[in-house]
């Protein structure tokens, strides 16, 4: 009963200032969600680059967190991200104390007594508090948490091999019980450090006797307030996902129904966590605040308190219109984050959130004419991570896509790209061979491709070899720069000779070794990021040495189902194929999606 009424109370509170706490928490994950991202990814980059890897792999990943300077960045970031956590519990601190008062507050005002309220803790050397909150929030989001790790490559295949062993398990249970034991005994120490401006030591004092003897009231109220935010979620998950499906089947392709739907789950889980996070952060603060008040007035023998909205309290001084600009102000910032984010791309960061990726060689071939601009769009449409394609030199040296030696296959003559000029080049039908639709198509500059997939998708660009005295490798860096790409981009060649004049134009360029077989240890070259070779000659062994040294192995090209299944057991991490959709099929394919889609064509006909 008692628990029920609780749960009621929360609702309650909830509402009276559940506007400007959404605004609040929405106003600070907009400002800060897209800068951490960016800042983690640029502090990811420079402390995998100075461990002296190219990539973070299964196997060097405890390497890469034991090196000194991965710790100082680790630590940095941690600080940085407890600073945060407590700004925003303060924040909502302060509103629900408003709210128990019947008194409503802005967002800009709690944002501002969450900052104060901060820098006052910081001030009395309540430093062990911002760990509590770390922990309670660990706690709080263990699911999402957990969901969050499944999608980073790395910490997917360690999970596993993980929990398969009883050290393993025994593991993850004693950092669980470690969390709750740390957890519930300090349940209510914000209120007494922050609010009552107590002690460490006095705020936990304080929370042990709000606690004494009413340990299943507290827990039984927090587990019900997020069993039911969880529960909404999955269900707004699921009915997401029915939409998406039925989208898919009315309109989309038929080849593309399947890898529709497995891609649009995991983007619709990604958009739902960090809301799902905004919901238990202010459900929770605000069940902890009825908690609060009402275990207090128990204590002090006083009348259970009535939560009810009164009138509007708020601050003269904070008109519509500052309101507006700060709001204005917190979006621009983000914007200008989400824009980076999306001009710029990263390589390094995209690669951790796909257990394999795919990359169409010369763009989607099997559906328009390779290495076009057609290729790249069909690429596109069809949900490749990478395009693959192949850079030669003009006579003036215009930089444009074509893989033969000679235009032989294409028109029938034996003229190289380098004895044309782009204007003659411009003459050249790319496309009547492959098809009458393509009659006219045209051979595509680099930049023009480049512009065209920022933000949609990477490029790995292959550079011919045009023999030791060209410059083409300097050009195509120059390219990439100038197009401010290569953190979308990677660049590959067969030449290993081109490889190192790249990164010594650019050593931030990510760069790729193509090879036929695989023979001694070339991938431990300091120019080589990556290697790329023919599938049969990958096998698990070489897989794992070439991780062991922080690199990756791409492999071409797969077309047949039974070789992509290979290459995804053993670990490759990326996959050039001519049939980007079978491809994706087989790496996400999950026989609950494809018979949701056909009991949906049963339904729909």
């Amino acid at each position: 009963m008692k628990i029920r009424r609780r749960m009621g109370e929360t609702k309650q509170i909830v509402q009276v200032n559940g506007g400007n706490i959404l605004l609040f928490e929405l106003a600070s994950r907009l400002l800060t969600l897209p800068l951490l991202l960016q800042a983690v990814a640029a502090l990811f980059r420079l402390s995998v680059r100075a461990s002296g890897y190219s990539y973070v792999t299964v196997s060097n990943l405890v390497s890469y967190l034991l090196r000194p300077v991965t710790i100082a960045i680790l630590v940095l970031m941690a600080a940085i991200l407890l600073v945060g956590v407590s700004i925003e519990a303060a924040g909502l601190l302060a509103a629900y104390q408003a709210a128990a008062l019947s008194r409503k507050m802005s967002a800009f005002s709690m944002f501002a007594a969450g900052i104060r309220l901060t820098v006052s803790e910081i001030r009395k050397r309540n430093l062990r508090l911002f760990l509590v909150l770390a922990v309670h929030g660990l706690v709080l989001h263990s699911f999402l948490i957990y969901r969050m790790l499944c999608h980073v490559k790395a910490v997917k295949f360690i999970l596993p091999a993980l929990l398969a062993e009883n050290w393993g398990r025994l593991l993850l249970v004693g950092v669980i019980v470690g969390a709750v034991v740390i957890s519930l005994p300090t349940i209510f120490i914000c209120f007494g450090c922050m609010l009552e401006q107590r002690s460490f030591r006095g705020g936990f004092l304080r929370s042990r006797e709000l606690l004494r003897g009413n340990r299943v009231q507290v827990v039984g109220t927090l587990v019900l307030c997020n069993l039911a935010v969880t529960a909404v979620t999955v269900v707004l998950y699921l009915i997401a996902v029915v939409i998406v499906a039925v989208f898919a089947v009315w309109f989309a392709d038929r080849r593309l129904e399947l890898i529709l739907v497995l891609e649009a789950r995991d983007r619709i889980e990604m958009v739902l966590m960090p809301l799902m996070s905004i919901v238990l952060m202010s459900v929770n603060y605000g069940a902890l605040t009825v908690l609060y008040v009402q275990l207090d007035r128990k204590r002090q023998n006083k009348e259970r308190w009535k939560f009810e909205a009164g009138e509007h309290a708020g601050l003269p001084w904070l008109s519509r219109r500052n309101r507006m600009a700060a709001l204005a102000l917190l979006t621009a910032l983000s914007a200008g984050a989400m824009y980076d984010a999306f001009y710029r791309g990263n390589v390094l960061a995209a690669d951790q959130l796909r257990e394999v990726q795919l990359t169409a060689h010369r763009g989607a071939s099997t559906s328009a004419p390779e290495n076009t601009m057609p290729a790249m769009e069909a690429a596109v449409d069809q949900m490749a991570d990478f395009a693959e394609l192949d850079v030669q030199e003009t006579r003036d040296g215009v930089l444009v896509l074509f893989h033969d030696s000679t235009l032989e296959r294409i028109d029938g003559t034996r003229r190289t790209i380098r004895s044309l000029s782009w204007d003659e080049l411009q003459q050249v039908d790319a496309g009547g061979w492959y098809s009458e639709q393509y009659s006219g198509t045209r051979i595509p500059k680099l930049e023009d491709v480049i512009e065209y997939v920022r933000g949609r998708m990477m490029l790995n660009i292959e550079i011919k070899y045009a023999g030791a005295s060209s410059d083409l490798p300097e050009k195509v860096v120059d390219c990439i720069r100038e197009n401010d790409f290569a953190e979308q981009c990677v660049v590959t060649s067969t030449s290993l000779s081109y490889l190192k004049r790249v990164k010594a134009a650019d050593p931030d360029i990510y760069t790729g070794y193509i090879l036929s077989a695989a023979y001694g240890s070339y991938y431990e070259d300091d120019a080589i990021d990556f290697i790329s070779l023919i599938s049969s000659s990958a096998n698990r062994k070489l897989v794992e040495r070439v991780h062991a040294c922080g690199k990756e192995v791409h492999v071409w090209t797969v077309n047949k189902k039974s070789e992509l299944e290979r290459m995804k057991m053993i670990g490759v991490d990326n996959i050039i194929t001519d049939r980007p959709i079978l491809a994706r099929e087989v790496i996400l394919g999950e026989e609950n999606a494809e018979n949701l889609l056909a009991r949906l064509r049963a339904l729909l006909r």
